[in-house]
């Protein structure tokens, strides 16, 4: 009898001391700092708030986990190291609830409600994400971003990955570069590609790389060699705003392929020929901004992954006479399936929330939208809050079967 109620005096000890050590004091030391600061931003500067926000929220968060440390002490010892993997674990996933899946529930109402969110409106919003002209250009532009970008970051870095495993010598120096991009936030990407596609109506000088070259190339009508507003060596200015000199190309302003001068003559009535003037020139040329930033990281993770191949099933393939071809297509590309997944899964994610490229060089305009960039035009724009926040839904609902699929894979791989 007595030994039961120890037990039961123990597991209401544990649960007071777990309630209050997980619970109830990060609950209050969160409620004590919001209403404080939301005080404060009333008084105090904003430089004099990020000070105190700093020494505030260190002295709380170092009280919070003395405090919660000497409750556990109070706990049996054979209770004590769960508790404590708790208290530490308790506090994030208490602030990943706040910051996480309330704001994903207050996005989905929101989505149901009008402009400033006063009153409901049903399925206004998500009739409008598929009827507006504006809005089906988003969608159709990022179905052609997960579709081109997902296939060739994996096509380049399973292709590179193995041709970098052949060589014999230079092998790091080859994967640093092709790496170096990832180094470069996308925001830097995108202002380096802006520059190679810049265009300057004639006859200003092409800062742009493309049309930098473009018009220092050919000659006019009369054989005179063009350039880009450039001394010659008599001390002539060589220009190309002459008959015959090759134009710039306003490569970002191109929503299709109907104005440049391969294209222009083009019969229109055939199908298959349509389809490919009114290709979005300018929506391909920000894909390959994140192609190009990407590819380093899938080459380095199916580089890894190739190496981790034991030799003998490769050179029981050559032994049997199979090419590098037959041995790429027949023996890695079987082996690393489960890389190839992460990594697709890894850059859908990246290109699902593909927002800094866009907006760099183009801010949205002349038919390049994302969703991401759609979801801050609404919100900041046009104050359409409603639809912000039905944007917002739809990008959470693309990547539901994602993590959907990897739960099911990860279960699979466990039970094996």
């Amino acid at each position: 009898m007595n030994k039961n109620n120890s037990t039961l005096g123990d597991r209401l000890l544990i649960g007071g001391i777990r309630f209050l050590a997980l619970g109830a004091f990060p609950l209050i030391w969160f409620l004590f700092q919001a209403i404080l600061f939301r005080e404060l931003t009333e008084i105090l500067s904003r430089t004099a708030l990020i000070i105190v926000a700093i020494l505030v929220g260190s002295t709380f968060i170092f009280l919070l986990y003395l405090g919660m440390n000497k409750l556990i002490d109070f706990a049996p010892k054979n209770h004590r190291e769960s508790l404590y993997a708790g208290m530490f674990i308790g506090p994030a996933l208490f602030m990943l609830s706040l910051f996480l899946f309330y704001p994903s529930i207050r996005t989905i109402y929101l989505s149901f409600r009008d402009r400033y969110g006063d009153s409901s409106v049903g399925f206004e919003n998500y009739i409008w994400a598929f009827s507006d002209v504006e809005m089906k250009t988003t969608l159709r532009n990022q179905i052609l971003w997960l579709l081109f970008v997902v296939t060739m970051v994996v096509f380049l870095g399973l292709v590179i990955g193995w041709l970098a495993d052949r060589l014999n010598r230079g092998e790091a120096f080859f994967k640093s570069i092709i790496f170096m991009p990832m180094a470069i936030s996308a925001v830097g990407s995108s202002a380096i590609f802006k520059l190679i596609y810049a265009y300057r109506p004639p006859p200003s000088t092409q800062i742009g790389i493309i049309n930098g070259l473009r018009v220092g190339s050919g000659k006019d009508i009369y054989g005179k060699q063009c350039g880009n507003n450039v001394i010659g060596s008599n001390g002539e200015l060589i220009d190309y705003y002459r008959e015959g000199c090759p134009n710039p190309v306003g490569w970002l302003q191109q929503r299709d392929l109907s104005n440049l001068p391969s294209f222009e003559n083009i019969n229109s009535s055939d199908t298959i020929m349509n389809l490919i003037v009114n290709f979005p020139i300018n929506t391909f040329l920000l894909m390959i901004v994140m192609v190009w930033m990407s590819t380093g990281f899938a080459m380095v993770v199916f580089s890894a992954a190739i190496k981790a191949i034991p030799t003998e099933i490769i050179e029981a393939g050559q032994i049997d006479g199979a090419g590098e071809g037959k041995i790429f297509l027949s023996i890695v590309l079987p082996y690393i399936k489960s890389t190839i997944i992460v990594v697709s899964t890894y850059i859908t994610v990246s290109v699902l929330k593909a927002f800094d490229i866009v907006y760099v060089t183009t801010r949205g305009d002349l038919e390049t939208n994302l969703l991401a960039v759609k979801m801050l035009d609404e919100f900041s724009k046009y104050r359409q809050y409603g639809r912000s926040a039905t944007v917002a839904v739809l990008i959470f609902v693309c990547v539901i079967p994602i993590i959907v699929i990897n739960a099911v894979r990860a279960r699979e791989q466990t039970q094996i």
